[in-house]
Parts: C-alpha cells; structure tokens; sequence
C-alpha cells in the first residue's frame, strides 16, 4: 500500500514533466531569434560608426593638406621677404644688372615668379629691364655719346684729341618681357624681347630732346622638349662667349661687367636674326648649331673697285647680296670641381662670299673662324675669364673694326686675317659689391693690291691712317649694391676707368704712332625685380 501511495504521489509529476519539457524546448529558439537581431543591429550601428569615422578622417586629411599648403606659402612670402639686400649665387654667375633678382611669390602651382608678372590663359606675363642713367668722361673726344665707337678715337695732334668730352644720358636704360608657358610636362616655350634707347640718334640729339630713339636688341621664341631645344628670332650670336652652356639669355652670355655699351675691344659679338639648335646629351655637355644672317663687311677705310661697291656692305650698304647664311657651331662643357663652376667652349664659323664684275662672271671665297673660350671660378665667387678668336674673313665678329675681305681689281676675293681676346677676372667679395678687370685686344692683318704707283685696293696700304693694325683696351670696375628687394628691385652704381688705345698701319711722318683716350664711366641704376 505503501508502494502504491508513492506511485500516486509521482504520478502528476510525471505527467506534467513532459509539458514542461516542451515548453522549455519551444521558447529557445525565440530567445536565440531576438539574441540574434540584437547582435545584428549592434554591428549595423558598429558599421555605421566606422564609416562615420572614415569620412571625419578623410576630412581631416583633407584640412591638413590644406593647412600645410598655406603654410608652405607662407614660408614662401616670409623667406622673400626677409631675404639679404642681394644674393651672392647670382652675382657669382652674371653680372648683378644682368642678373634676374629673388622671386617675392608663387602661384597656385608653387612656382616662383616675379612680383610684377600676370597671367594670360595658361602663359606668364614678366615685365623687367632697368632705368640706367650713365655719365662717361674721356680725354679725347671720340663724338659716339656714351656708348664708345672703338675706331674713332682721334690722334693727340688733332683739335678732337686734345679736347675733353663729358656725355650723360639714360639711353642705355632696357625694357624687357619675357613670356614663358608649359603646354605640356616635358614641353617648355620662351619668348622673349627687350629694348633700349640707342636707335637712330637725330642730329639735334643733346640740343634740347635728347630723343634716344627705341630700338630691338633681343626678340626671340625658345621651344625646348626633353634633351632639345630650337629657337628662332633676333639675339646673341652663337659665337659670343658664354658663362654657362650655349644659353642665349643676356645673363648666360659673357660680355663683360663694364657700363660701355659697346662693351669692350676683343669682345667678339653680335645680335643677328637666327635659327638655332641645340642639344642637351647630358647635364655637362651642350652642342649646338645656327644659321644666322649674313654680311659681306668692309669698313670705310678698305677701297674696293667702283662694280663691287654696291656689292659690300661699308657700314652704309643694307641691301648688299649674300650667297647664303653664316653658319655657326659650338660645343660647351659645364662642371663643378669642389663647388666651383668651370665652363669651356668651342665655336666654328662658315661663311660665303661672293662678288661678279660682269654679267655671267662670279668670284667666290670661304670664311672661317674658331674660338676657344672658358670661365673658370677658382675660388668662392672669383672668376677667371679668357676669350680666344681668330679668323680668315670674320672682321665683323670684332665689334665691325675690321674688315672681311678685300676685292681685287679682276673681283678676286681675299679674306682677312684678324685675331682678337680678352683675359680677366671677376670677384664679388660680398653680396653688394663686385670688381671687374679685364685687357682685350684687337688685330686686323693688311691685304691690299696695287693697282698703279700710289694707287690701291685694299685695306692697310701705304697712306690709310684709317686702316686699323690693332686695338687694346685695359679696364677695371666696382659695382656696389646700395639695396635691394625681392619684391621692389635693386639700386646700384657701377663705375669703370679704360684706357684705349688705336693703331692704324700707316701714319704720317712726324706724327703720333697711336690715339689714345682715357675713358671714366659711371652709372645709377635701378632694376626692376
């Protein structure tokens, strides 16, 4: 009985156990269910967040780049700001009127450029120049205003030489722009132009005026594309001497510190119209070539027969003929031994001439000319300069002192032998100041026919004190650089003392075997920036 009321007592227990099994069974999978969507919209907002976070950081990026590039202007225009009154890297180089001055800003590339320079389309617009206002005082007086004509100079025993000159004038003042665009990453094109006030002078010149006239020295386009570069226009020839490579711009190209706008005897230079090309193997070496316009040059003291003498050019004669253009080559080599710069060139010059006395009848010669020119800084900021030229038919080269050719009495043609250079230094101990010296000379060989007793053609024959022999010309020079500003340009004075001398091949008996003229220059100048 016992047994029985226990299996009573369990009986509904039993029963009810099974319910509660299935009850137990059917409400986990709904927990599980809503566990389960609680975790899902946890990692939705998770992800939500992070993508919040990933777009805030972003922003920031975004902002301190931002920040970073108005810093790095800022740099900029604080840097130029503050810059010393004039950089000594630039007057290492060119001369300190030459040289172009600190950039004061950028553009929205970060590329410096002048505080005067504006924009049109995608090309930069840079006005320059300088106002230059020069004084020369000579012991002879030579008539050529402040720019010097070498082959004036008079003889001590005539009413010029014995009688002092003193010019001043602001002809020599330059007006410059230079248009610069990249079309294209490895394209870059230049033009360039830039004038003075040394054009045709009227007579009445220093009456009351003084109307220097406007004139062209530079108009050219430079296109240059990876390792070539072509130009095309007016501007130095290929034979002037450089400072670096074959570079045409004023401050690459050596023709001396001095304020004498004919620049110095030896110098050989010119400004003819041109097509060149040029090739960058490498960052030392330069090769280029030009065709440039040509001239069959004799001065006024070489005599020619009466048919050729509207086939020259005496200075006076635009419109004589030529075969073909000159053509020039040159080669340059550019380094630096333990921080100092050395360059060394190499030029050649080719030119034709021809004369025809008669209908179906020619005469034809060939001029030739080299140079070997170098620039060496031997010690921080002091340079050695020494030019070299000789030529058979390249008179012109020198400043037009000397002849070309010569025409015999049949129109035979014989060129000229001439010969010139220049040795010097220049050292810039600080950055406001700079010596120059330099010695040039000129030579010019006779060559004449004679037709019949104390008749001639030629030049340098017996009688002609015109026909120069030989030219030299000691000079020195201090610039001193009173301020300058990146942003509003630089004040300077520029002195210079030379001491020229002339010789011709013939001169009178009893008279002075060469003219002479000490020669004192001064300039204030301001540069633009």
């Amino acid at each position: 009985m016992k047994l029985i009321r226990i299996v009573s007592s369990l009986l509904p227990l039993a029963l009810l156990l099974p319910v509660l099994c299935l009850a137990q069974g059917s409400a986990q999978p709904d927990d599980i269910a809503k566990l389960r969507d609680q975790i899902a919209a946890q990692q939705r907002q998770l992800d939500e967040q992070r993508q919040a976070l990933e777009t805030a950081q972003k922003a920031l990026e975004s902002a301190q780049k931002a920040i970073d590039s108005q810093q790095k202007l800022l740099d900029h225009l604080v840097a130029a700001q503050s810059a010393p009154a004039a950089a000594p890297a630039q007057s290492a180089v060119a001369p300190p009127a030459e040289a172009p001055t600190a950039s004061a800003e950028v553009d929205n590339k970060g590329r410096p450029f002048s505080p005067l320079a504006f924009h049109i389309g995608g090309a930069d617009f840079t006005p320059g120049g300088f106002m230059d206002f020069s004084t020369v005082w000579r012991s002879a007086d030579i008539g050529s205003g402040v720019a010097t004509s070498f082959a004036g100079v008079p003889f001590s025993n005539t009413v010029a030489g014995r009688m002092d000159e003193f010019r001043s004038s602001a002809a020599n003042s330059r007006v410059t722009l230079t248009i610069a665009d990249n079309p294209t990453k490895r394209m870059s094109i230049t033009g360039y132009i830039e004038g003075d006030f040394y054009g045709n002078q009227p007579t009445s010149l220093y009456v009351t005026s003084n109307s220097g006239t406007f004139r062209m020295r530079h108009f050219w386009a430079n296109v240059q594309q990876g390792k070539w570069e072509v130009l095309g226009g007016q501007t130095w020839t290929l034979m002037t001497p450089n400072r670096v490579g074959v570079s045409q711009v004023s401050s690459n190209v050596f023709v001396g510190l001095g304020e004498d706008s004919n620049y110095l005897v030896g110098l050989v230079w010119g400004r003819p119209g041109q097509l060149r090309v040029v090739y960058h193997p490498n960052q030392h070496w330069s090769i280029a070539g030009s065709i440039e316009n040509p001239d069959q040059y004799i001065t006024t003291s070489t005599t020619v027969p009466e048919f050729a003498a509207a086939q020259v050019d005496n200075g006076s004669v635009p419109t004589a003929p030529n075969v073909r253009p000159d053509l020039v080559a040159k080669i340059a080599y550019d380094t630096q031994v333990s921080g100092k710069a050395l360059h060394f060139e190499l030029a050649g010059l080719s030119r034709q001439f021809r004369v025809s006395p008669a209908e179906g009848t020619y005469f034809d010669a060939q001029g030739l000319a080299g140079s070997f020119n170098t620039v060496l800084e031997v010690a921080k900021n002091f340079r050695l300069i020494a030019t070299s030229f000789y030529s058979s038919g390249g008179g012109r080269d020198i400043v037009g002192l000397g002849p070309d050719l010569v025409i015999g009495p049949d129109g035979s043609i014989s060129p000229v032998h001439s010969m010139s250079g220049i040795a010097g230094f220049e050292y810039a101990p600080t950055p406001k100041s700079q010596f120059f010296a330099y010695y040039g000379g000129a030579y010019f060989d006779k060559n004449y026919t004679v037709v019949s007793p104390g008749n001639y053609l030629g030049f340098g024959f017996p009688g002609s004190s015109s026909a120069n022999r030989q030219f030299q010309e000691p000079m020195f020079g201090y610039y001193y650089t009173f301020w300058k500003n990146p942003r509003y340009g630089a004040l300077q004075i520029i002195t210079q003392y030379s001491y020229l001398t002339r010789a011709p091949w013939y001169v009178a008996p009893g008279t002075p075997h060469s003219a002479y003229a000490n020669m004192i220059f001064s300039s204030l100048r301001f540069t633009l920036p």
